[in-house]
């Protein structure tokens, strides 16, 4: 396993972590579609100045075949339901709680790339999806 790689994925789960709290306080004022649609605007022209940096990071995929824009599509479309339902859940329950439920995810990774790469999940990735989940159902059940 990369250590790099591990890096980047602690550093998004701490990322996360911050930002569901800080989406649970400006959710008290305002709606999942606002706020969703304000964070696409200013990822946008956050994001802007870097393109301009990154080698070949807009040509590696304007040149891209239509098959490739049809899925850079559908995965835009589901993280903007996906984000939408996660305000959702952050406003209604609360940063902790929508987090909480949130931990499945990797179950349904899992279980999407087996489907599309028709590779089945090691016995230890089902245990330790067990373990998970039943950790969550004690989490929610006692908290």
């Amino acid at each position: 396993m990369s250590s790099s790689g591990l890096m980047y994925a602690v550093g998004a789960a701490v990322a996360w972590g911050a930002v569901y709290t800080i989406d649970q306080r400006v959710l008290r004022g305002a709606s999942p579609f606002a706020l969703l649609f304000v964070n696409s605007i200013l990822t946008a022209l956050l994001l802007l100045p870097f393109i301009f940096f990154e080698k070949n990071s807009l040509s590696s995929i304007t040149g891209s075949s239509v098959r490739i824009w049809l899925l850079i599509i559908t995965a835009l479309a589901l993280a903007a339901l996906a984000n939408y339902f996660i305000f959702s859940s952050i406003k209604i329950l609360g940063a902790s709680t929508a987090s909480i439920f949130e931990i499945a995810y990797p179950f349904f990774v899992v279980l999407f790339t087996s489907i599309v790469f028709q590779k089945a999940p090691s016995l230890y990735f089902a245990l330790g999806a067990v373990l998970i989940f039943a950790g969550a159902v004690v989490i929610i059940a006692f908290a």
